[in-house]
Parts: C-alpha cells; structure tokens; sequence
C-alpha cells in the first residue's frame, strides 16, 4: 500500500485545485473548485490562499450573488511564468515566448545560415539575450529555453544528431551550453510541433502532426506522449516510398515524400521565396500551378497512407501551414477521392501555431514540467 505524508498530501491537493482552474477557460469561484474536486471548503480556500499569496492565481473580478456577498473570480495568471522556444533551420532562426497558458507572447525570424561552430554558438546566444531584452522578458520569470532542431538528441553522446536538412552530421551540445545561461532542452522539431499541438487538443485520442517544410517529417502522440520507438525513428513520414524509383531524396534514396513535398520545391529550386510561390499561384501562374497540384497529390496520399495505419486526426503544420489553408478544402477532397473508405478529410487539420509549432512546442517542456511541481 502507498502511504503519503501530510505534506505531501497537501501538495497533491494544491495540485489538483490549481489544474483544475488551469484547464476552465473561463475563472472559477471556491464553490465550484470544492464542489468539482469533492474537496471541503476550508481545504479549498487554504489552498486558493497560499496560490494566490505567491501570484499564480489572480483575482478576475466576481460572479452574480444568489445571496450574501458576491463570489470572487478566480483565473490563473497566465504570465507568472515564461519559456523559449527556438527552432533552428539551415538559414533561419525562429523564436517565440509563450506564457504558462501556452499563449505566443511574442516571435521573431532571423535569417542566419547553420553552422556547426563556436561562432554560431556565441551568436545564437547573443540574439537569445536580445530577443528577451527587446521584448521586455523578465529573466526572474523565465523557466528554460527550449531548442528545437532537425535531428535526434542524443543525451548519453552529447550532441544532436542532424539530419541531412543541414550540411552538418552532429552538433556538439556543449557549445549551446557554453552561451546559453538559462536551462535548456533540446528537441526533434518534428516531435516537439506535435506536443504544441496536443496541448490545445481536447481530444484524448491519438494524433499524428505531420511537418512539411524543407524537411518533412512528424510525431505520433498517443496521451500526449510521443510514440518512440527504439532508435526513435517513428513519425519520418518524409522518407517513407510515395513514388518507387522516383526523384531521389536527400536520404540517398528514391520517391520518398520528401522529395516531393518539401517546401524547397516550391522556393529554393526555384530560386524565389515560398511568399513570391504563392502570390504568383495565386495570380494564375500555370507552371506554378501544375506543381503545386502534384504536391497536393502526393500530399493527398501520404495522408491516406498514414490515416489508413493510424486512424487518427492528423494535424499538418511545418512552415507550410502558414499557406495551407486557403486549400484545405482541396486537399481534404484529394485524401477522400482516394480513400477506400467513406470520408470527407474531416480528420485533416492544419496547425494552431503555423510556422511557429516547433518553437511553442519546444518551450511547453518547461511549461510542463513546471505546472507538475506546483
């Protein structure tokens, strides 16, 4: 039998009536947190004392009385805490801050290519340090920088291993340490995309977060925790066979979705942005249109594919989300032309975060982990 002191009794009490008012969306009174959790009064209102002494809990004015004094609103404080999240591409640094209610506080692009040396190090460190000082972040307040990268952290080794998005094969984690003076937590872009996105899910079934960008890959979540395997392989939807003997990938093989679905097809081969692509398809482009059709296409069948294993919604984001909505609807028609079962693509979703996903995802690390210490 498990037996729990009188400290930490009260702990989980605490616990449960701060997460209980973290999960309302709208404030709460005493009543209703005594009534929900069958907790007494008194140990209600110790507890909403000692959370609201230390500012976690605020006051959000009151509800109509049915007599005697009006009760008060509780909610929590959403910025009593803040975490960072960063996500590093082959050209690009992207960061945001999110609040402990997952809310994207503020973010900001830099274009600055990888490089896998002490420089890039110290100069990353340096823009982490400005972006919190332009945006008025409290340092007392913040709990971690999150880092999402292309790659697998490997923990025991010491280093990231990349994947061939970048023209590096390992990323020595020491060098990030060395120029970051807060804590930090190192992720797969991918896999880190898919917690943000289960974090607003109200759903409790399985997931999968497909992320298209120049790289293409995902997660499965499965109660909110990645599905990972032994060499945690799972969610590389970009390598799996769309096309046999097709246009080769960077993975050295051929007809991989990847090859045909990253981003790049649509800037980088051609030698303009990915905004320039889609104005141009927009306004009627042909050449542009036919590829875009193929993408979708391809698009279209990776999702069945997955959808077909899994059975599960599948959320697409990557920095193509910030496109893809004005063609959802395209898409999800595609996925249901080939499907052999009924369905109209309804379990098709695109991103909350946009291009954002990976670095909120990346930041809730902290989030989380400090929402179970309360």
């Amino acid at each position: 039998m498990v037996s729990y002191n009188t400290a930490e009794l009260r702990r989980q009490n605490r616990n449960r009536v701060f997460r209980y008012i973290y999960s309302s969306e709208t404030p709460v009174s005493k009543q209703d947190v005594a009534q929900n959790l069958s907790l007494s009064l008194p140990t209600v209102g110790q507890n909403l004392r000692e959370l609201l002494d230390i500012g976690l809990l605020e006051l959000q004015g009151t509800f109509d009385s049915t007599g005697g004094r009006k009760p008060k609103a509780i909610g929590v404080n959403s910025q009593f805490k803040f975490a960072m999240g960063l996500m590093l591409s082959n050209r690009h640094i992207h960061m945001a801050c999110v609040d402990l209610r997952a809310h994207q506080l503020c973010d900001a692009t830099i274009t600055k290519p990888f490089s896998n040396d002490d420089t890039y190090c110290r100069e990353l460190g340096e823009i982490i340090e400005q972006f919190l000082n332009e945006n008025e972040i409290d340092r007392e307040k913040l709990l971690g920088v999150g880092i999402a990268l292309p790659g697998i952290p490997d923990l025991e080794r010491g280093v990231v291993d990349l994947s061939r998005v970048v023209d590096f094969q390992e990323l020595d984690i020491a060098l990030l340490k060395k120029y970051i003076p807060y804590p930090l937590f190192l992720e797969n872009d991918a896999n880190a995309g898919g917690v943000a996105e289960w974090w607003n899910n109200s759903s409790a079934s399985p997931m999968v977060y497909l992320s298209v960008q120049k790289g293409v890959g995902g997660a499965v979540l499965v109660n909110g925790v990645d599905y990972l395997t032994h060499h945690s392989h799972s969610g590389e939807f970009g390598h799996m066979c769309i096309v046999p003997n097709g246009l080769p990938c960077r993975c050295g093989k051929k007809g991989c979705l990847e090859a045909y679905c990253s981003t790049a097809r649509l800037s980088d081969n051609l030698g303009i942005t990915r905004e320039e692509f889609f104005a141009a398809l927009e306004a009627g482009n042909k050449e542009y249109q036919l590829l875009w059709n193929e993408m979708l296409d391809h698009l279209a069948y990776a999702v069945y594919n997955i959808h077909i294993v899994l059975d599960c919604d599948i959320i697409l984001g990557g920095v193509l989300a910030q496109f893809i909505e004005p063609y959802m609807p395209d898409l999800r028609a595609r996925v249901s032309m080939i499907s052999s079962f009924p369905t109209d693509g309804s379990y098709l979703h695109f991103s909350k975060y946009r291009k954002w996903t990976s670095c909120v995802g990346v930041a809730l690390h902290f989030i989380s982990d400090f929402l179970d210490t309360i």
